[in-house]
């Protein structure tokens, strides 16, 4: 009688202590995603650089993908399909794989094409960090002065997954940190929308873009200005990438190029009160 009392009082206390411990993480993650989910876009945030710091706060964003997290993954990691996936990037092509990490060459046009920022980052195999997967990204050479990406993938249930990007770049041009804050967060953005969209099996926005031109009333689509030429392109060729030293710098801007930058603030990015996990 009395060992069975006692094995009662063990099966009860554990039944109480999953009681209290379960609903409060399931509470959160459906909170997250409930939210993500009213939203219907991305969300967009920040986060002090850390390890080390840096003026120049991490840009974030986070989006519900209607999808199972392998698929959200398979996205995520097709880095040498990246300049057909991702907006911000013209190139990408990957080096070298080894021990699941690779090697890959990543290219954005800033300044409207006028110039190019490379870099060459060792991106790591998935990694679990509690109830996320986590892809990183770490700067190897290139024309800036430090590159960081953090993917973060976490599922709702079979059919459903968050996922978040977490990007920094210092740029070696003299760029005020605030400016730099807002494209980092709006590339962010840029690229978990089109991870979701491409998951969802949507068509670019691109292409949903032009469509809607050519739908509107008595509209046609407008031709575009054509990005100025720089008279020394600063981006390293593709092909030749992994021979690159890296310390190639973009030609400075001129005052008319720089008034095309962003404004620094942006009414839709959140400062988060978390330090980034580096």
């Amino acid at each position: 009688m009395k060992k069975w009392w006692s094995v009662s009082l063990i099966a009860f206390s554990l039944a109480v202590l999953a009681l209290s411990l379960s609903p409060r993480s399931a509470h959160a993650a459906d909170a997250e995603s409930e939210k993500l989910a009213s939203l219907g876009r991305a969300l967009r945030y920040t986060l002090k650089t850390t390890g080390p710091a840096s003026p120049i706060d991490t840009g974030g964003a986070a989006i519900l993908v209607k999808a199972p997290l392998p698929a959200v993954r398979k996205l995520v990691t097709s880095y040498g399909s990246y300049k057909t996936l991702i907006s911000p990037f013209d190139q990408s092509r990957v080096l070298a794989k080894r021990k699941g990490s690779s090697e890959v060459y990543l290219q954005v046009p800033i300044l409207n094409g006028a110039a190019h920022i490379w870099t060459v980052a060792d991106m790591s195999p998935p990694t679990k960090d509690g109830a996320d997967e986590v892809i990183s990204g770490r700067f190897k050479r290139g024309n800036v002065a430090d590159f960081r990406a953090r993917w973060r993938l976490r599922a709702i249930d079979d059919q459903h997954t968050i996922l978040k990007l977490e990007i920094f770049v210092a740029p070696k041009l003299p760029f005020p940190p605030s400016v730099v804050t807002t494209q980092l967060v709006r590339a962010a953005d840029k690229a978990v929308t089109a991870v979701r969209d491409r998951a969802e099996g949507k068509p670019p926005a691109s292409a949903r873009a032009t469509t809607a031109s050519a739908a509107a009333p008595g509209g046609s689509p407008q031709p575009t200005a054509s990005a100025p030429t720089p008279a020394a392109s600063s981006s390293a060729p593709a092909g030749q990438a992994g021979g690159q030293s890296g310390d190639a710098a973009a030609p400075a801007p001129s005052p008319a190029s720089a008034s095309t930058l962003p404004p620094a603030d942006d009414a839709s990015v959140h400062r988060s009160k978390d330090v980034a996990r580096r």
